[in-house]
Formats: C-alpha cells, sequence, structure tokens
C-alpha cells in the first residue's frame, strides 16, 4: 500500500526537478534513521552526527567509535536505510565519516494500466558525511559537518553540498538539563540544492542520583520549511545498563497531520551500545523499525 503512495510521489517531483534542479529523495530523510526513539538534536547513543554533528563527540578516555545502523519496513512501507560510521580523536576533536543509504523498494512503472512494465523505479539517496566535534567547555560541544548527497529518481542522479552546525549543552543546573540545536543539509542554495531541517532539543532529569540512574524528560522539535514540521515529547529512564525511551511524535507532511507513537530499548555494557525502536506509521501501514549497535574503544 505504502507503495501506491510513493509511486505518484515519485512521478509528480520528475516534472519539478527539471525546473528547481532539486536533489530527488530528500522526504527518505524523514524517517528518524540511526536513532533510538531518541530526539534527533540529542541523538548520543549511535554517534553518528547526522542530525547534530555535536553529538558525534567521543567520550573522554575514548579514542575510537564504530557504529552501524539500520532501518527496515514490511513490504506495504517498503523503505530501508542503512548507516556506518567511523570516529576518532586528533588533538581534542572528534572527527568522524558517515555514510547513509535510504530507498524505497517496489516502485512499478506502468503506462495506462496497472500491469508493471520494465524495471522498477530506482528512488533512493546516499549522504556522505565529514564530521567534527570539540568540547568547548565541560558544559559546551560544537560541532560541523561537511554533507555531500546524492539522489537518483529513475534516470534522474543529482548531487549537492551542505554545511551544517550543531551546538549540545550538557550537564545544566539542578535538572542535569540538555540542550541541542542544530541544522540539517543546510545550503546557501536553498530548494535549488535541498529543503534544509532545523532542529531543537531539551530534556531534564525528573529523578535518580545520576545519568546512570534516573528518569529524564524532554521535548524535540523539527522543522523543514515547505516539507515537513515534527514535535516529539519523550520520556527516558536508565538503571545501569539498561534503557527505555519512548513517546509521541506528530508530524505534518504533505498537507496531513498525524500522531506516532515511537518505543525503543537500549542495552549498555563495556563500552558497547544495542538500541532496537519501532515507530508506527500513518494510516494504519506497517511500522518501520530501527537499530543500532555503537562500540567506543579506549
Amino acid at each position: 500500500m505504502w507503495r501506491i503512495v510513493f509511486a505518484p510521489m515519485a512521478v509528480l517531483p520528475m516534472v519539478g526537478l527539471a525546473q528547481t534542479r532539486a536533489i530527488p529523495g530528500r522526504d527518505l530523510l524523514e524517517f528518524p534513521i540511526a536513532l533510538t526513539a531518541e530526539a534527533p538534536a540529542l541523538g548520543t547513543q549511535a554517534g553518528t552526527g547526522l542530525w547534530n554533528p555535536a553529538t558525534a563527540i567521543l567520550p573522554a578516555g575514548a579514542r575510537w567509535r564504530l557504529a552501524a545502523a539500520s532501518m527496515s519496513a514490511p513490504a506495504d512501507v517498503a523503505v530501508s536505510a542503512q548507516a556506518g560510521t567511523f570516529a576518532g580523536v586528533w588533538r581534542g576533536t572528534t572527527l568522524g565519516v558517515t555514510v547513509l543509504r535510504a530507498a524505497v523498494a517496489g516502485l512499478s512503472r506502468t503506462e495506462s494500466d496497472p500491469q508493471s512494465i520494465g524495471d522498477d523505479i530506482e528512488y533512493s539517496t546516499i549522504v556522505v558525511s565529514v564530521v567534527a566535534a570539540r568540547r568547548l567547555n565541560p558544559h559546551l560541544v560544537a560541532g560541523v559537518a561537511l554533507r555531500n548527497r546524492t539522489g537518483r529518481l529513475d534516470d534522474v542522479s543529482r548531487s549537492g553540498l551542505a554545511l551544517d552546525a550543531g551546538l549540545l549543552a550538557e550537564h545544566l543546573g539542578r535538572f542535569d538539563a540538555r540542550v541541542g540545536a542544530s541544522t540539517f543539509l543546510f545550503s546557501a542554495g536553498g530548494v535549488a540544492r535541498d529543503r534544509p531541517s532545523y532542529l531543537l532539543g531539551a530534556d531534564g532529569r525528573v529523578i535518580g542520583p545520576d545519568s546512570a540512574h534516573a528518569v529524564r524528560a524532554g521535548y524535540s522539535a523539527q522543522l523543514t520549511p515547505g516539507l515537513s514540521t515534527e514535535h516529539f515529547l519523550f520520556a527516558d529512564g536508565r538503571w545501569g545498563h539498561w534503557e527505555i525511551r519512548g513517546g509521541p511524535a506528530r508530524t505534518q507532511i504533505y498537507g496531513g497531520d498525524n500522531w506516532r507513537l515511537r518505543f525503543g530499548l537500549a542495552i549498555h555494557h563495556a563500552g558497547y551500545a544495542i538500541g532496537v525502536a519501532r515507530e508506527e506509521s500513518a494510516n494504519g501501514l506497517a511500522a518501520t523499525y530501527q537499530f543500532t549497535l555503537s562500540s567506543v574503544l579506549k
């Protein structure tokens, strides 16, 4: 069913692409890829720096990070994504490379009737990011990312560069608050290159003695002018190795307005973090599933 929705979405941009020179596949990056039910501006578990370059920062004493993430969905949604990250520390700065690919499968090529002809229509995007993050003081981390995004729609393939920046403030006040803000796919070309997103998130400790034994609650917002707006209310509970997260997300996209539930589970042990998450889809379609694996080496 979701492929029926994506098919006209894939055909309509073919007309606009010739006029705007936009890069195909921007809407595929509206999914919470490489996140485990986290606020995008605060999502540090996988350390990809994808949504906020500052979140790529390695913990004190760590030298390397390897991470992988994937998103999958049943056939009626047919959207998938994969991401991989490698990062290290050089002179106090975390430097990393993240590669992300997202695609829709099963977009059939048709003419005057529903019978498919020829090969399927390819609709995909690849984002390669070079990320740098540095701790400016005990409470503030800054990051930048240079990204190259390539999108493909059938026989049309285009690429463009984006430069993003992000901040992450931590351990603020009596509630151990965090605040994150960033851009995603920002470029001077505007719609001719990509539609940038602007992200903001904040949370604080509700109860608990420390970060490894606490319940936190927060809110995040993501605005992509001309495409979508998302609001996410979430809670996070961690006790030792185990962590659960979740909350409702409201998204306005393509004139529609829907509420969905996100839920995630993470396990932390000996420098490794494994996370799985589930997110409901709109209009009764199948849910999407996230998986992240991150290892920090000293």
